[in-house]
C-alpha cells in the first residue's frame, strides 16, 4: 500500500514538473517591433498583411489583453498567430506590433516578413541572414514532406520532431530541445501510468491453482482489463503530435514559399 502511495506521489509530482516547465516556455515568447503611423491605418495594413501569409485565415479577437487591436488565426488554420498592436501614447503616430506564435523560430521569421511587408523595406533578404534557427539549419528552399512528419509521429513524437525542425527555420533557439525531451518525458510519463494501472486490474494467480495445474491468467499486461487503457495513453501523445507535425510541415513549406517568390 506504501508503495502504491509513494508511486502515487511520484507521478503527482513529474506532472506538476512537466506543466510548470511547459508554461515557462511561453513567458518570454513574443516578437516586437515599431511601425510608424497611426494606429488605425497601420491595423488596416497589417490586416491585409496578415492575410496575403495565412490565405484569409485571420480574424480580430475581441480578447486584446489591454493591446488596441489583436489578429488571431482561425481554430483550423495549420499556421498559428496571435498578433497585437499598441498605440504608444509618448510617441505620435507610432505602433507596437507583437507576433506571438508557437514557435520561437517562426515568430521571428513571421516579423521580419510582416515589418518588410509593411515597410516596403528590404529588411531580411529573405532567410539569407536570419541566423537563429536550429544549428544545422540550410536555406536552400525546400519542402517537408507530411508523410514521413506522420509517420514518424505514430513511431515516436520525438522523431516527429526531430524530422520537422531539421534545417528548418520554424525551430528557433531551444525549440527542438524542448519539444523532443518534452515528448520523451510525456511518453514515459503516460506509459508509467498506464503500466501501474494495468497490473493492478490483472488476475492474480494463487500458488494452489498452479499446484493442481489449473489454467491461469498469463501474468502479460496486455492481456490484462487495463490494457486498453495502457493502449490508450500511449495513442494520446501521438495523436497529438500529428497535429503538430502537420502544423510544422505547413509553416515551413509556407516559409519556403515566402523566402522563393515574396508574391501572394
Amino acid at each position: 500500500m506504501n508503495m502504491q502511495k509513494r508511486f502515487k506521489h511520484k507521478i503527482l509530482r513529474t506532472l506538476f514538473l512537466f506543466f510548470f516547465l511547459s508554461s515557462l516556455s511561453s513567458i518570454y515568447a513574443g516578437e516586437v517591433f515599431e511601425l510608424e503611423g497611426d494606429p488605425g491605418e497601420n491595423d488596416t495594413r497589417l490586416l491585409s498583411a496578415l492575410n496575403r501569409l495565412t490565405y484569409d485565415r485571420v480574424l480580430s479577437n475581441q480578447n486584446t489583453k489591454g493591446f488596441a487591436f489583436r489578429y488571431t488565426s482561425k481554430w483550423y488554420s495549420p499556421l498559428q498567430l496571435d498578433v497585437f498592436v499598441l498605440g504608444l501614447a509618448k510617441r505620435e503616430k507610432m505602433s507596437l506590433i507583437r507576433i506571438e506564435s508557437s514557435k520561437k523560430g517562426s515568430e521571428r521569421i513571421f516579423r521580419n516578413f510582416l515589418q518588410e511587408e509593411l515597410t516596403k523595406k528590404e529588411l531580411t533578404g529573405g532567410l539569407a541572414n536570419y541566423t537563429d534557427v536550429s544549428e544545422d539549419a540550410k536555406f536552400e528552399p525546400y519542402r517537408k514532406s507530411y508523410f514521413w512528419s506522420e509517420s514518424l509521429a505514430i513511431v515516436h513524437p520525438a522523431a516527429s520532431v526531430f524530422y520537422n525542425s531539421y534545417k528548418s527555420p520554424v525551430y528557433g533557439g531551444s525549440d527542438r530541445l524542448k519539444s523532443m525531451f518534452g515528448y520523451i518525458g510525456l511518453d514515459l510519463l503516460l506509459a508509467g501510468i498506464g503500466y501501474y494501472y494495468a497490473t493492478t486490474t490483472m488476475e492474480k494467480n494463487s500458488a494452489l491453482e498452479s499446484y493442481f495445474l489449473k489454467p491461469t491468467a498469463s501474468g502479460n499486461v496486455m492481456d490484462s482489463p487495463g490494457a486498453p487503457v495502457f493502449i490508450g495513453l500511449l495513442v494520446l501523445p501521438r495523436l497529438y503530435r500529428m497535429i503538430g507535425g502537420w502544423q510544422d510541415t505547413y509553416t515551413h513549406n509556407r516559409i519556403m514559399e515566402i523566402s522563393v517568390s515574396k508574391s501572394f
